[in-house]
């Protein structure tokens, strides 16, 4: 039997919020008001389990399947070494794959991107949506006062937008006047905007690269573009 002490509860930055509905098909069972899941790791060396409530509350367990004992050393953030960083790895992966398939905002979960469509609800009260059913990931969000889009996101090759790297990258684009886009661009931090016209739209990168505080401002730019135009 294991411990209920023995459980590390998730806090908002490691897991997106979940959508229940989604956790039977990602592969949880559910019994009562808990919905459980369990893989293991590593050829089998240490068994994950995680563990969703109903209310929204995740735990996860790691056991080191030869002794049976809670492995606790991929959660301490100063422990270091090869066999440590291999076994949170694996175990962070899990957790993507989890917050991919059944996290609210879909393929766009992370501390980084939860934090920035917080703001965009606290301040402008918008929503992330996906308009296209067939293609979670694709998702906009659109001005209350408007329904422009004044935020695109999209899961792109890094090759798209002139980055090195095999692994799909999350991308955001905002819209901006001509010539700040013309200053802003620069290949490195700034791109022109992936699938969108390039003289009024950018793209950047969702991986933290871009300050918070700095991103907001763009995104604020952005939504005053879409704002209604003012008549003479």
């Amino acid at each position: 039997m294991i411990r209920t002490d023995e459980w590390h509860d998730l806090t908002a930055g490691e897991l997106p919020k979940l959508m229940l509905d989604k956790l039977e098909s990602f592969g949880f069972t559910h019994d009562g008001s808990t919905y459980s899941y369990r893989e293991d790791l590593l050829a089998g060396s240490f068994r994950l389990y995680v563990r969703v409530q109903e209310n929204g509350a995740i735990a996860t367990l790691l056991l080191d399947t030869e002794s049976e004992e809670p492995y606790v050393l991929h959660l301490v953030e100063n422990a270091q070494g090869a066999f440590v960083g291999e076994v949170r790895t694996a175990y962070q992966a899990v957790l993507n794959r989890i917050g991919e398939a059944c996290g609210e905002h879909g393929s766009f979960h992370g501390s980084y991107v939860e934090e920035l469509l917080r703001y965009v609800q606290n301040t402008y009260g918008d929503e992330i949506e996906y308009p296209w059913k067939d293609d979670m990931d694709a998702a906009v969000i659109r001005s209350h006062l408007t329904r422009k889009w004044y935020a695109v996101f999209m899961k792109v090759h890094p090759s798209k937008i002139g980055l090195g790297g095999s692994q799909p990258i999350r991308i955001m684009n905002l819209h901006g006047t001509a010539e700040q886009v013309a200053v802003l661009v620069d290949g490195e931090r700034y791109f022109p905007g992936w699938h969108m016209n390039r003289k009024y739209w950018y793209t950047v990168c969702l991986d933290g690269s871009i300050p918070m505080f700095e991103l907001q401002r763009r995104i604020d730019e952005s939504f005053e573009l879409s704002r209604p135009k003012k008549r003479r």
